[in-house]
């Protein structure tokens, strides 16, 4: 019994709680150079969700930045320490925690994202896009709090 539990335990500690970094197929379509894409369901990912964001700077040695429709698995996260990278992924620099685009279904989530492809600030924590204060009436964004079936925003309702 003991032996059962010990061996429970070590793959419990093994296992990541937010696997990112994969490489991971968007779909049919290739995007554009400098578009942001955030794709789900990906098969390819334990969190379902592929996430392609275009290098800002250049890429440290070694790095690989994913061509054509191809992204890394990402996951939801609220700090940069819910990002697990898996030991295969071409980032080498590790994930931050940040919000990844401003439009859409996934509009003003915070994702893991590759600091290879990215300017970090010397905070470390990327800013929140104007487009995600929820104090900004004009900020429609169905994901920012008081948003959800209200009558001042007709597309956020359920």
């Amino acid at each position: 019994m003991l032996v059962v539990l010990l061996s429970m335990t070590a793959l419990s500690m093994s296992c990541a709680d937010n696997p990112v970094g994969r490489i991971c197929d968007l779909g049919a379509s290739t995007p554009q150079a400098t578009e942001v894409v955030v794709a789900s369901p990906s098969l390819d990912c334990v969190s379902r969700t592929c996430l392609r964001v275009p290098p800002s700077r250049p890429p440290p040695p070694g790095s690989n930045p994913p061509t054509g429709n191809n992204g890394l698995c990402t996951a939801e996260c609220s700090a940069d320490d819910d990002c697990d990278r898996v030991p295969e992924s071409p980032c080498i620099t590790g994930f931050t925690c940040g919000i990844a685009v401003t439009v859409g279904p996934f509009c003003c989530r915070k994702f893991c994202i590759c600091k290879d492809y990215i300017v970090v600030p010397d905070s470390g924590e990327l800013a929140t896009p104007k487009a995600c204060d929820p104090t900004d009436a004009n900020n429609a964004c169905c994901n920012l709090s008081g948003r959800e079936n209200s009558p001042d925003y007709a597309l956020c309702r359920t």
